[in-house]
């Protein structure tokens, strides 16, 4: 009897412990959820410009609670603060719900409060259990956050979302700006000899006052890119890189994934494109001199896209000579990219790094005066392309 009534009351605790409902549940009709934050400065002397974009349930999914017409799917406000918590609780005044973060996909800096540093932010995404260390972050250049998170594009109207969309693409498709995440950035700034990397974002043309008119123009006043890289001293902004100096820095990372590089052909006014399928990179420290010095190694690996000119592809000289100029060009812009660093003393390149992993005891001879060591530092670049394929045609079209 006293066993099963034991049996009984165990069941029941269990079935407690279980069925007990969520307790700390949200209503989603009592709660505001954001999908992005950004940063600016504002006028104020330490205090910034925060703007909350929040989505609007009813217009995502129309067929509920009516909704639809020509409202934007998303609502920002905008708040100022101290810090990012202040800026919340003081955005409470301003919305019917809680602000709701664990759906944020994206945090937005202008490049004017990087400047400043980015460190203070960096905290309340390893303190709060809403906040997502996963989530995405961008440098915008030369614009406010606020404004990027307020232009609409006609493929994608949620702003957060065509943001992620556009940086994703650039990364997989050209290789021209970087995904970073809000943890990675922790990471870089809390490692010895390693400093972040952060992609970024511009606007090519005039954002209307009215942002819902952007997405009714068959071509759009305002285009948001994706082709920058953002490169930081700790955690302070110190230059960018554009275009081919951004591919060049992921050429020596070992993170591009695909991009088209384009060479001559013989008749320099034709050319070949050859994609680029993977690569991956080594750093290798040589310590046995005064400074310190690095070779680094890229290997990738490429199809032919397209050729202008009639070549026999079946021809292994003939794929030789292009392996050949594929090499050159990723070798200057790996150059390039290593070049305009050291300028910024800014070691994404995680040469420091590499230093203590290889010898912790020479790392501190050089640790306190690592930026001039860095700017100093010859860096050998070696790259090796193989062409894989050539496509369905070994041999171009001839006009007769």
């Amino acid at each position: 009897m006293k066993s099963s009534w034991s049996k009984g009351m165990s069941i029941l605790c269990m079935a407690v412990i279980i069925l007990s409902g969520c307790w700390d549940q949200k209503e989603l009709d009592n709660i505001a959820l954001v999908t992005s934050v950004g940063v600016d400065t504002a006028t104020e002397e330490d205090m910034y410009l925060f703007t909350f974009q929040i989505l609007i349930p009813r217009q995502v999914t129309p067929t509920i609670g009516g909704g639809g017409g020509d409202q934007a799917p998303i609502t920002i406000i905008t708040q100022k603060g101290k810090t990012m918590f202040e800026a919340v609780r003081r955005a409470a005044q301003k919305t019917p719900g809680h602000l709701y973060f664990p759906h944020m996909q994206l945090i937005v800096f202008s490049d004017e409060v990087a400047k400043e540093g980015v460190k203070g932010f960096l905290d309340v995404f390893e303190r709060d259990h809403e906040l997502r260390p996963l989530t995405t972050v961008i440098i915008t250049n030369g614009i406010a956050a606020k404004t990027v998170l307020s232009t609409l594009t006609p493929i994608e109207m949620k702003p957060s979302e065509s943001l992620l969309e556009i940086s994703e693409m650039s990364v997989k498709r050209g290789a021209f700006t970087a995904r970073v995440d809000i943890d990675e950035v922790i990471k870089a700034v809390g490692t010895a000899g390693k400093d972040p990397f952060i992609g970024g974002v511009k606007v090519i043309g005039e954002p209307p006052e009215d942002s819902t008119t952007n997405i009714q123009q068959v071509e759009p006043k305002a285009v948001i890119v994706a082709d920058n890289i953002a490169v930081f001293q700790g955690d302070k902004l110190k230059g960018w890189l554009q275009e081919y100096s951004a591919r060049g820095l992921l050429w020596v990372l070992g993170k591009v994934e695909s991009t088209i590089v384009n060479v001559e052909c013989e008749e320099k006014e034709e050319s070949i494109n050859v994609e680029i399928i993977r690569s991956k990179s080594q750093v290798i420290p040589l310590l046995n001199k005064d400074q310190p010095e690095f070779t680094v190694k890229i290997l990738a690996d490429a199809n032919i896209g397209e050729t202008e000119c009639f070549i026999n592809l079946t021809d292994s000289n003939e794929i030789d000579l292009i392996q050949e100029k594929v090499m050159k060009v990723v070798k200057k812009e790996a150059e390039d990219a290593i070049s305009e660093v050291q300028k910024h003393q800014s070691d994404v390149l995680g040469l420091g790094a590499a230093v203590f992993q290889q010898d912790p005891e020479q790392w501190g001879y050089w640790e306190k005066d690592w930026d001039n060591h860095f700017s100093n530092a010859k860096v050998n670049v070696e790259a090796q392309i193989f062409i894989r394929q050539s496509g369905l045609r070994n041999k171009p079209l001839e006009i007769q």
